[in-house]
């Protein structure tokens, strides 16, 4: 004989929206609870500081990359010094393969070319946002031609 539920089982549904807000909808009253409030209310509190290049050029590059010198890595390595140095030069990085093997130095060639198709450029590599606007891709590396001593 099966066994029959005598209470309702309480069904809670989240739903991850676009602009970074995470919400559920409680079952007995329907309405949605953000537990996460959206990007924007939480913008101001994601850094102590807004980090170096935050409204610059490179704003997009400083989630994953610092711009300040001598400053360490975060996810991915420190940009200063980027343009002229050699590839993946940073003590302590765990670069792709693929870059490890690359050599050479970053030029504004290679800058451009990796920034618009990373995978496209450098075959095997971590890295998997591009900027597909080749205007705002010459800004950043113009940008990045001024993080040197």
């Amino acid at each position: 004989m099966k066994k029959q539920w005598t209470r309702p089982l309480a069904v809670i549904v989240a739903a991850l929206f676009l602009d970074g807000s995470l919400g559920i909808i409680g079952p007995a009253s329907g309405f949605l609870t953000f537990l996460i409030p959206p990007a924007s209310a939480q913008e101001d509190n994601r850094y102590a500081a807004k980090p170096a290049g935050w409204d610059g050029p490179a704003g997009s590059c400083v989630v994953c990359h610092d711009l300040a010198k001598g400053a360490s890595w975060r996810v991915a390595p420190n940009l200063w010094g980027i343009v002229g140095a050699p590839k993946a030069s940073a003590k302590g990085y765990g670069y792709s393969l693929a870059l490890i093997q690359a050599g050479g130095t970053w030029t504004t060639r290679d800058l451009d070319e990796y920034l618009a198709n990373p995978n496209k450029f450098l075959p095997g590599t971590n890295k998997t946002i591009s900027v597909a606007d080749p205007e705002e891709r010459a800004r950043i590396i113009k940008f990045l031609g001024t993080l040197k001593n």
